[in-house]
This record gives C-alpha cells, sequence and structure tokens, in this order.
C-alpha cells in the first residue's frame, strides 16, 4: 500500500505560539503530512502518540521538575512508579536503565518529598514495592495538564469517548509490552 500524503509548509501548531524554547529554520518551518488514507491517519495518530507528545510533555516536565527542585531523572523515575506501581527496586532499575545507586538516591529523595511509598512485598519480604502517594502525585499531574479554555478546535463528546476508548487500547498494550520485555 503506498502511503498518500500531502505536505504543508509553515509553522507547526506548537510553534505559533510562544516557548521558552528556541525556534530555529528547522523546527519553524518544518513540513507537516496530512494523511488521506485510514492508515495514513492510523500512523500519523501512532506517530504524534509516539514520538511528538513524548518531546513535548518531556519539555513540559523538565520545567515542572525545575520549579519543584527535582531532577529530571526524579521525575523520569516518578512518572515509571506512577504509570506502572507497584514496582520493585529491581524493576525500576531495569526500566529506567539507571544504577541501584542512582536508583536508590532518587527514591529516598522521592519517598523525602512525599511522592512515593515503600512498602515490604506481601510473599517476599526481601523485596521492596514502590506506589507513588495519589494526592501529591495528583499536585503534579495538575501542573501538567494544558490549559483549559484555551481557543482551540474542540471534538464532540461522542469523538472524545473514542479517542478516549483508543488511547486506552494503546496504552494498555504498550504497558504490556513494557512489562512482558522488562523481565518482570
Amino acid at each position: 500500500m503506498s502511503a498518500q500524503l500531502h505536505f504543508i509548509h509553515g509553522p507547526s501548531e506548537a510553534n505559533s505560539r510562544n516557548h521558552s524554547f528556541p525556534v530555529t529554520a528547522s523546527n519553524q518551518e518544518r513540513p507537516r503530512m496530512v494523511p488521506t488514507t485510514h492508515a495514513d491517519l492510523l500512523d500519523g495518530v501512532m506517530a504524534m502518540l509516539g514520538h511528538r507528545i513524548a518531546v513535548y510533555a518531556g519539555l513540559r516536565r523538565t520545567m515542572i521538575a525545575a520549579e519543584r527542585g527535582l531532577t529530571v531523572g526524579d521525575l523520569r523515575v516518578l512518572d515509571l512508579i506512577i504509570e506502572l506501581a507497584p514496582l520493585h527496586t529491581g524493576q525500576l532499575r531495569r526500566l529506567s536503565g539507571l544504577s541501584s545507586g542512582n536508583i536508590t538516591s532518587i527514591i529516598d529523595r522521592l519517598e523525602g518529598l512525599g511522592m512515593i511509598h515503600r512498602a515490604k512485598h506481601p510473599t517476599d519480604r526481601r523485596i521492596t514495592l514502590l506506589t507513588p502517594d495519589a494526592e501529591r502525585c495528583a499536585e503534579l499531574d495538575a501542573l501538567s495538564a494544558p490549559a483549559r479554555g484555551k481557543s482551540r478546535p474542540m471534538p464532540d463528546a461522542e469523538t472524545l469517548k473514542q479517542v478516549h476508548a483508543f488511547l486506552t487500547h494503546y496504552l494498555g498494550e504498550k504497558r504490556e509490552d513494557t512489562l512482558g520485555n522488562s523481565g518482570q
């Protein structure tokens, strides 16, 4: 199947707003592909979920970390705990790619800030399970959420339900793929 893509030249939607990161010729005038088939639409959505959202969310998380006196590594570990809890320290080390010493330092910092809790595994007391503190993590989520009321086209309720169902399924598959490949 050949992809039918049209290009639009001009600033992307993200760069039409004022951001604190530099706008260069490479990202200011980046061509955008407009999908014309169902398969192209699906591929475009997956590309946005897999890369573009990660880039902008990562930049936002970096700003939040700085505002809260955390490192980007702290937030990355916290994000893993929030998304995949309960995790034990060995799983967290494998998923994050950080050393045992780094993980221990980050866990100590996050626990000291009340962001996570440690508990012994119910059947293996040698294992420490990590879970997020829902209230403290909700504060961070509120900072990460896009501002409501901005002028942008909003889909109707039925479309939002479909998008939500699609993303729930997609992220469920990503979770299974991730956990299945992490040695859990």
